[in-house]
């Protein structure tokens, strides 16, 4: 095979654009004794995937025998699920007492809030009346 077109095999094998015909090429190429040089990196990688793939299980397969014991599994969930819902609602039922600090800072954000609306009405009727003097210029002529 020509060393320009095992290139252009590997440049596409390792871009992951390869197909199957160009990676059995590849496989049949580094599996043999004389690789060239520049290549040499590559022939424990492909020697490598060569092997796994003659590898096959010699073994016996043992099917894993599903659990009886469902009930227990359902009784955990539910078990968590019910601390979970008590330990919420003992957080929410509780009120929190607030000190006389966070009153009259809840008072005081609660008058800010209402100089801000008052000011932002203010800020709208401003800029109606920009337009009123910038309509009123138009038309009044001055010297």
């Amino acid at each position: 095979m020509e060393l320009k077109q095992v290139h252009k095999h590997v440049d596409a094998y390792v871009d992951g654009t390869a197909t199957l015909e160009q990676e059995q090429v590849l496989f049949l190429y580094f599996t043999q004794a004389d690789v060239d040089a520049s290549l040499a990196h590559y022939v424990p990688y492909f020697t490598a995937i060569a092997q796994e793939r003659n590898e096959t299980f010699s073994g016996v397969a043992v099917p894993v025998k599903p659990s009886k014991n469902y009930w227990r599994n359902a009784v955990a969930v539910a078990a968590i699920a019910v601390v979970s819902v008590i330990a919420t609602q003992q957080n929410n039922s509780q009120p929190q007492q607030l000190t006389a600090e966070e009153l009259v800072f809840e008072e005081f954000k609660a008058n800010m809030y209402l100089v801000s609306e008052k000011l932002n009405k203010g800020k709208e009727g401003m800029a109606y009346m920009e337009t009123f003097n910038e309509t009123a210029t138009k038309f009044i002529k001055t010297k």
